[in-house]
């Protein structure tokens, strides 16, 4: 039996990815409710994002195994450090402990939580061959955690409360908005990463389809789309002085990518600016919660 490598089962999660999941629930309980983070439910809400994500990264890798053996080397399923049939009992595991979580949450979440398990096996098996519908559904499971964050407080509160909880905040509304359209402009500008994984595995992705330049500025479009939304809640007097200075921060940075990616859309770029288009998100994630926790 092969030996199981704990390094490669902290690597196929993502763990910087899976912890931003997992963050992103918190800001949305926070967005909504801040005393709700110290109870006990907003760590079953963070465990429910981390572990869900777990999943569909794991499923993603074995998924995408044969592209992987090209665009990505160093995957513990490329490398052999884990087997096809332990990567599926993982993921299960991971699937397992985030469904249990979100059931112990509220029947809701369960039911969120689910669907979204799903929709990430979904897109790993069917929707990511369809371009920008797999790229839409990436950043749609993505955003979802903050309304999810929104559902978990509602869990918190007395019941008479919780009716008014369960539509969402308008200012979760517009922080889901903004990271819906960053990272769909992030998944965008990473298929030109991929495209000739993706001509093996026969995925219409948007850089097969339009090219490496025009990939660029599309990518770019849903960066500067995602800026305009920062400002929306500084004009409808939901956030003040402190969220505008904060913000700047990411704005500025997410900016400057777009000019940076249209410019040069080369591979070595095209890596440099995803990663960086990450820590923009987590400025973003302190600019929207700065004036709550501060105020």
């Amino acid at each position: 039996m092969q030996r199981i490598s704990l390094r490669a089962c902290c690597s196929i999660i993502r763990p910087a990815n899976s912890i931003m999941v997992g963050i992103a629930v918190i800001i949305g309980i926070i967005l909504t409710m801040p005393q709700a983070i110290l109870s006990w439910k907003a760590a079953l809400g963070f465990l429910t994002g981390f572990f869900i994500s777990s999943f569909s990264m794991i499923v993603n890798d074995i998924y995408d195994v044969e592209v992987d053996r090209i665009n990505q080397l160093k995957r513990p399923l490329v490398t052999g450090l884990l087997s096809i049939s332990q990567a599926w009992a993982y993921a299960m595991m991971m699937l397992t402990f985030g469904i249990a979580f979100s059931l112990l949450t509220s029947f809701t979440c369960f039911v969120i939580a689910a669907l979204f398990g799903f929709i990430s096996w979904l897109y790993s098996h069917n929707l990511k061959k369809h371009g920008i519908v797999g790229n839409l559904t990436v950043a749609l499971s993505t955003s979802i955690p903050y309304v999810y964050g929104n559902i978990v407080s509602s869990a918190v509160v007395p019941t008479i409360q919780a009716n008014i909880l369960q539509t969402p905040s308008t200012l979760v509304f517009w922080f889901a908005t903004v990271s819906f359209l960053a990272v769909t402009g992030r998944e965008v500008i990473k298929t030109i990463l991929d495209t000739k994984g993706d001509e093996i595995r026969g995925v219409n992705s948007v850089s097969r389809a339009f090219g490496n330049q025009k990939t660029s500025m599309i990518g770019a479009a849903f960066f500067v789309s995602a800026v305009t939304c920062t400002f929306i809640p500084y004009v409808l007097r939901q956030t003040g002085n402190v969220y505008l200075a904060m913000i700047l921060v990411p704005d500025t940075l997410f900016i400057y990518l777009s000019y940076s990616i249209i410019r040069d859309y080369s591979n070595k770029n095209v890596r440099r600016v995803k990663r960086l288009a990450l820590v923009g998100m987590l400025l973003g994630f302190v600019a929207f919660i700065a004036e709550k926790v501060v105020i």
